[in-house]
């Protein structure tokens, strides 16, 4: 099977300058390498022009407006030419065989991705229904390949046919946050496997450009995008009910959070519904967390 590596980008130079060459040298097994740039106003693409001249396989995607991770990563994708697709952010650092140790779990048909192992923060998601809302926490069995809530989209290996069949990361999450969350959730109720492989070793060094964003517009957009994960995904009536139920309680307590409801509904009037093909049931993924 051919393999795409694809990372991410904006206004990340320095981020670049650090894990780009290394992204390169650590995935002798991709065909590919795709940088997508969104927008930047620094001086990125003229870095990554100048490495292809090195790296024949480097290659490039640029946009002339910014169309946030989700869109700029599913353009990515559509256009790779690999069957496998590997999904970095700028910030990731990864270790020898980080692909290679990926390959096998693609046997099974089943499988649409697999989650690559943060150095020192080596989790996969649970998730679970509590308090009438999706929740996830880091999975504590770090030693063996373990089934995942979602894939990060900045440290995993997925289908690409699989990832089109589903119409890849949503854009009603825009800007970011929880796409990846969502098309987990999409994958799993269709019938597919997600799994984290713990000899998938890659740093993280947390530098994301999200830091440069303002920190009320970070917390406005994740709470309503974590409304929006139930909102788009959970079918069971008596958990929706759950929801609802919080919901009033929510309000009640900060009247600031009809603004993030008001929010997550003009999202979903303008979008178009998720696509998933249900073979599962809410409570049987969660089930399979237990």
């Amino acid at each position: 099977m051919k393999i795409s590596v694809i990372i991410t980008n904006w206004n990340g130079l320095d981020l670049l300058k650090k894990n780009l060459e290394q992204v390169i040298k650590m995935s002798p097994e991709a065909q590919e390498i795709i940088v997508a740039d969104d927008a930047s106003s620094d001086k990125s693409v003229i870095y990554i022009k100048e490495l292809k001249k090195k790296y024949s396989k480097l290659k490039l995607i640029t946009h002339k407006n910014n169309l946030g991770f989700g869109k700029n990563s599913n353009n990515a994708i559509f256009k790779s030419k690999g069957d496998l697709v590997v999904m970095l952010n700028s910030d990731i650092f990864p270790h020898q065989n980080y692909i290679k140790n990926a390959l096998h779990h693609f046997s099974d048909p089943k499988v649409f991705g697999v989650g690559f192992a943060e150095l020192g923060n080596e989790n996969w998601a649970r998730i679970f229904w509590q308090n009438g809302y999706l929740q996830h926490e880091p999975g504590k069995d770090i030693k063996k390949t373990h089934i995942t809530g979602w894939l990060s989209g900045g440290g995993s290996i997925v289908r690409k046919d699989l990832f089109q069949k589903l119409g890849g990361f949503d854009k009603v999450y825009e800007p970011f946050y929880c796409e990846d969350l969502d098309l987990g959730l999409r994958a799993w109720k269709s019938g597919y496997t997600l799994l984290w492989e713990p000899k998938c070793i890659i740093e993280h060094r947390h530098e994301s450009t999200m830091s440069k964003f303002p920190k009320s517009l970070l917390n406005y957009v994740k709470e309503r995008n974590r409304l929006l994960s139930v909102w788009r995904n959970i079918d069971d009536p008596q958990l929706l009910f759950l929801n609802k139920f919080t919901l009033i309680g929510r309000v009640l307590s900060g009247p600031n959070y009809i603004k993030i409801i008001r929010a997550a509904k003009k999202q979903i009037k303008k979008s178009a519904p998720p696509i998933v093909f249900p073979k599962l049931t809410d409570r049987e993924i969660f089930k399979k967390f237990l």
